[in-house]
């Protein structure tokens, strides 16, 4: 099927900030299964749009993983990352379109990217590569909009 273009355009994205560190388990036992690990990272991921102009805005991004004053052993990783974004033809679309797209969308996009990001930081780590977790994006915009 034809994919139709959405009014909503990425004009670029970049990685603001990278941080990696690999944590070491302290016995040789604690190192046999990584991915369990994984599983009990907190993550914090915050967020915040900005407009330019009529058309532009920009979103910043950040997603920490095991970033606290006691990580688990293996990963510890914070990156920071921000887009640009237009949407042509607001007439043509309702406000209820165009406020998803300018506060759902594209933060979903960036954190897409950062994910991504994430992924390639991590490729070639001691314990492979680690994939964020599907995150209740329902309940980060709930919980951003009660600050």
């Amino acid at each position: 099927m034809i994919a139709k273009e959405a009014p909503i355009k990425l004009v670029n994205f970049m990685v603001l900030g990278a941080k990696f560190k690999f944590i070491a388990p302290k016995t040789k036992k604690e190192g046999q299964n990584p991915p369990l690990y994984f599983q009990d990272y907190v993550l914090d991921v915050d967020f915040t749009q900005r407009p330019i102009d009529d058309d532009k805005f920009h979103v910043f991004a950040k997603i920490a993983v095991n970033d606290n004053d006691r990580p688990l052993p293996g990963y510890q990783i914070v990156v920071e990352g921000a887009a640009t974004f237009s949407i042509q033809s607001k007439s043509d679309i309702s406000e209820d379109v165009l406020n998803n797209l300018k506060y759902f969308s594209s933060i979903n996009i960036v954190i897409g990217y950062l994910r991504s990001a994430i992924n390639s930081l991590t490729v070639s780590a001691p314990f492979g590569p680690y994939l964020l977790p599907p995150v209740d994006m329902q309940d980060l915009f709930k919980k951003k909009g009660e600050k």
